[in-house]
């Protein structure tokens, strides 16, 4: 009989296999067994006389899981078939829920199945079970023998109910599977209509369905049978039960007892110990499962507890290691504990301190401070960044920062304080340089507008002197001329270092052979070598191949690296400057070795740092390596105490394309018609005066909106205008020349002080077009002005 477990929400159905002897019933359950997954499977147990060799029967737990909510298992019996032993097969049958009927098909069993059949209706009434109303099906056996019986022929002698019927060899499984869905599908629906549990499931069919889909996706094939001659593969576990040698002899005398009630209430406690045997066995695999997963739970809480011993170790080595002093006390002031930092900031030894009071860090006008915090921090506050002073071993105050916070039970009680303390000294060190810092910062801003007005006042000035200095007629006049000149030049010299490094000019590559524009800087530098008693020693590749360089610009670079040499040597007891040049794969270098005192990594860093640079001789290393890199190479140093400084200067091979030499030109500036645009009127003059004396005819205009007046009502040869200017400025006049006067773009020479701004610096570097620097001197104007002539317009 069904039965339920509303708590667990779990129901319990029996199912029989019935038939005659030998028909393969428990054939059926070992196969079963057998493709049944090992979750889904209980144990088979088997129920044996005391003889061991007939069956009484079997016992085969199934679980079909959980189905909308019910756990469903199957209790799975068969019965003996041996005719001696129907009293056993009766109370077997006992509160069966579903009967699966397993009849030989051997024509010889035919007879056998009709009385087994007769035997099933018989026993079912005395259960008090109506053989047309238990879910019943029939399983024709054994369909491999010679002598099998048609199918048709045994369904009309045996399936009087016209019941779902299956053929099976069981001993190789085919039909097994078939059987067994069908009889849990039909005792399931039974079931459930009988106690009308399918009205609580919305579609019945869909359960029905689904079980049967569970079953057949948790099932597995049966192995194939073992070959003739090979060794039989291992049966399937099975537990026996036996009965033990309890005869009616062994009664209580004098009390009458039926050997049929015996044999009942024996099978009744076999079926009964067998299910609590199962029961048994999965509490005990249930118990194995929990020790398993208690081990497993000790082996995570032994790790924890080493997690936790290594997070302990790592965060006292966290405390011991961490830049500020960790320093708890006691609420009495006691200091308990001290980490390395508070012995590196206070100068205290663990030792010396621990056990001490607070006290004695702090300065005797401060005293009252520890009672403030002691109050705030023991009702649990805490009180962030505090700016105070501390005092270090010796009594050397230094400023601090301190965070104080209590340290509590697990009743929240504060128990003693913790002080996370900071030395400030080096963040206040910081602070007043990054005060100085702005303070040179604001002044550096001063400088790019003054050098840009300075240029702009010192470049007439420079004319102005020029042009008196050349028409100049009587000697003495002409020497106080050149006197001008030179003592304006001089200024000029102060000033070109800074203007290379803030906007250097673009390089002009020649082909040159690189040994000749070292000697040339070599020469430049002889007179101070020979003044302080240097020697300079050359050792030059002959094989170098020419390449392309700014001869001029590289000659200064040298020249920079040279004097830098021999100011390093100025205190040395030797001085000698060694200069070689070699090849190195598709690269030229030059190496230039002092004798002068090594140099620490902090100043070779600062070498060719403008920022670094005190004064204008300082200048001459950041300019070298300005001009390397306008060449597209690299300029190095290296120091060794005992072997002094070399510098590496590193070229390409292969510089930049190199011009063409300039055309001869047959006629010079005169006659050329020039326009000059430039917002300063002193400036502007002394241009005017320059050009008007080289025989140029000159258009002056103080204004960029001027000046394209001028050149729509005329024609010039060449343009001379400053960038910066009121109102419409040098960039716009060149916007307006692309639009309306392409030609001219190639004929304009620019002017200008203000290389630092960094519009003046993309429009010069986008352009590409000439320009000079202010200041500049006649020189460098008239030779601007050849060139620029000498430019097709339409390039």
């Amino acid at each position: 009989m069904v039965q339920f477990n509303t708590r667990a929400n779990e129901i319990l159905l029996k199912l029989v296999y019935y038939g005659p002897g030998l028909s393969g019933k428990t054939t059926n359950l070992q196969s079963l067994h057998a493709m049944c997954s090992d979750t889904q499977r209980g144990e088979m147990f088997s129920v044996n006389t005391q003889e061991d060799r007939t069956l009484f029967f079997d016992l085969l737990p199934i679980n079909l899981g959980y189905i909308y909510g019910n756990a469903i298992h199957l209790q799975i019996y068969t019965v003996p078939g041996q005719v001696q032993y129907d009293a056993s097969r009766r109370v077997v049958l006992g509160g069966a829920d579903g009967v699966v009927f397993v009849a030989d098909s051997s024509e010889a069993k035919m007879q056998d199945n009709v009385d087994s059949l007769s035997n099933l209706y018989h026993n079912l009434n005395a259960n008090r079970l109506n053989i047309k109303q238990i879910p019943f099906v029939i399983q024709y056996n054994k369909r491999d023998l010679p002598d099998a019986m048609a199918v048709g022929v045994m369904n009309r002698r045996l399936n009087f109910r016209s019941v779902p019927y299956f053929e099976s060899v069981a001993n190789r499984g085919t039909g097994v599977m078939d059987t067994f869905l069908a009889i849990t599908r039909e005792t399931v629906s039974y079931t459930f209509k009988k106690y009308h549990l399918d009205k609580k499931i919305k579609d019945f069919e869909e359960m029905l369905n689904l079980i049967e889909s569970n079953v057949r996706t948790s099932m597995q094939e049966l192995p194939p049978p073992p070959e003739a001659g090979a060794s039989p593969s291992p049966a399937a576990e099975t537990t026996i039960l036996r009965h033990s040698n309890v005869s009616v002899a062994d009664l209580v005398p004098g009390k009458v007892a039926d050997a049929q009630e015996l044999l009942e209430d024996a099978l009744k406690s076999n079926m009964e110990t067998a299910r609590l045997y199962s029961e048994l066995k999965q509490a005990k695999d249930s118990l194995e499962k929990k020790n398993e997963e208690m081990s497993q739970l000790y082996a995570q809480l032994d790790r924890a507890n080493k997690d936790n011993l290594k997070t302990r170790k790592y965060l006292e080595g966290l405390v011991q290691n961490i830049g500020e002093a960790v320093i708890s006390y006691s609420p009495e002031g006691k200091i308990l504990t001290w980490n390395m930092a508070a012995e590196r900031i206070f100068g205290y030894s663990r030792p010396e301190i621990v056990g001490r009071n607070m006290a004695q860090l702090v300065p005797d006008g401060l005293i009252g401070e520890l009672e403030q915090v002691a109050q705030q921090v023991g009702r649990g506050q805490v009180i962030q960044d505090m700016a105070t002073t501390r005092l270090r071993k010796g009594g050397v105050a230094f400023p601090a920062s301190i965070t104080y916070a209590p340290v509590s039970g697990s009743d929240d009680r504060v128990l003693a304080y913790s002080a996370l303390v900071r030395d400030m000294t080096e963040k206040q060190d910081l602070q007043e340089r990054l005060v100085y810092s702005q303070k040179r910062e604001a002044l550096g801003r001063l400088v790019p507008p003054l050098f840009h007005e300075v240029s702009n006042r010192l470049t007439p000035v420079l004319l102005e002197s020029r042009l008196i200095a050349e028409s100049a007629m009587d000697p003495d006049q002409a020497e106080q001329a050149g006197r001008l000149v030179k003592a304006v030049e001089s200024i000029q010299a102060l000033l070109l270092p800074l203007q290379a490094i803030m906007y250097p000019p673009s390089p002009n590559p020649l082909r040159v052979q690189l040994n000749d524009l070292v000697r040339q800087a070599v020469s430049l530098v002889e007179a101070k070598a020979h003044q302080m008693g240097a020697t300079v020693e050359l050792n030059l590749d002959p094989s170098l191949p020419e390449t392309a360089l700014d001869p001029e610009l590289l000659v200064k670079a040298l020249t920079n690296l040279l004097q830098n040499g021999l100011q390093a040597m100025a205190l040395s007891p030797m001085k000698r400057l060694r200069v070689a040049t070699r090849t190195s794969g598709d690269g030229l270098q030059v190496v230039i070795q002092d004798t002068g005192p090594a140099l620490d990594e902090r100043r070779q860093a600062e070498l060719f740092d403008l920022a670094s640079a005190t004064t204008t001789e300082a200048l001459g290393l950041p300019i070298a390596e300005v001009i390397t890199r306008q060449h597209g190479g690299r300029l190095s140093a290296r120091s060794q105490e005992g072997l002094g400084n070399a510098f590496l200067l590193e070229l390409p091979s292969q510089g930049a394309q190199v011009l063409p030499p300039a055309a001869p030109v047959p006629v010079g500036l005169k006659g050329i018609r020039a326009l000059v645009v430039d917002d300063e009127t002193f400036l502007l003059e002394c241009l005017v005066d320059a050009l008007g004396a080289w025989g140029v005819e000159v258009t002056s205009s103080s204004r960029g909106d001027e000046a394209i007046q001028k050149l729509e009502s005329g024609t010039f040869d060449l343009i001379v205008c400053d960038i910066r200017m009121p109102g419409l400025s040098g960039v716009d006049l060149f916007d307006w020349l692309k639009a309306q006067r392409p030609a001219m773009t190639r004929r304009i020479l620019y002017t200008t002080g203000d290389t630092f701004d960094t519009k003046t610096r993309e429009f010069l570097e986008l352009s590409r077009v000439p320009y000079l620097g202010k200041p500049f001197d006649l020189k460098q104007l008239k030779q601007s002005l050849e060139r620029l002539l000498e430019t097709p317009v339409e390039a």
